[in-house]
């Protein structure tokens, strides 16, 4: 904080380092409630409909891996924004399951999805632990890095559909406009405060 006049006037770098991660936690946290009143819509008229369940199957690893980072660099915004997400992203995946039936054309790959995502992630923390290794919070930095881009593309899974029916309601829009929202705001805060490839890249 600089003095001037009398009176603290904070740099720009602080300013980003306070303002953009804490809208940062606000965004976070949309983007993984996004699809819940969505799921709860749709378990109330007993269809999915046109909502495309892979991107909030995704979500269940992101938000663990980035609250794993965020603990193993003991950064509290990092936290806040992933940890009421976990819950978020769990109620949803609970309440659209079951939806799906066995008739669903992305049963499978949500389900392998989620199964092959839980068990990356165990498999990483078993190799970290018992191979003592010294930069872990490294190696979960990329590996969240790496489901973040898998779920930024997601949405796009549907695109075929998209093109061949010109709907696009398979895109769900509240994710959409959170998840660019979020990725704007990490990017300044790691870029300006954090100094953190994995928050800005």
């Amino acid at each position: 904080l600089a003095m001037r006049g009398g009176e603290a006037r904070m740099s720009a770098a602080q300013a980003f380092g306070l303002y953009a991660p804490a809208m940062g936690v606000l965004t976070s946290n949309a983007l993984y409630f996004s699809a819940l009143p969505a799921v709860l819509a749709a378990r109330n008229s007993g269809d999915l409909g046109p909502f495309n369940p892979l991107p909030s199957t995704i979500m269940i690893h992101s938000v663990f891996g980035w609250l794993c980072y965020g603990l193993a660099v003991s950064n509290p915004w990092i936290v806040a924004s992933n940890l009421p997400g976990a819950g978020a992203v769990l109620a949803t995946f609970a309440v659209m399951l079951p939806l799906m039936g066995n008739s669903h054309p992305a049963l499978s790959a949500c389900q392998l999805t989620f199964v092959g995502g839980a068990m990356a992630t165990l498999c990483l923390w078993t190799g970290l632990v018992f191979a003592k290794v010294a930069a872990r919070a490294t190696l979960v930095g990329y590996f969240a890095s790496a489901i973040f881009v898998v779920l930024a593309a997601s949405p796009l899974s549907t695109i075929r559909t998209v093109l061949s029916t010109r709907d696009s309601a398979s895109i769900y829009t509240p994710l959409t406009l959170a998840q660019c929202a979020n990725t704007l705001l990490w990017t300044v805060y790691g870029v300006a405060a954090a100094k953190d490839v994995f928050v800005y890249g």
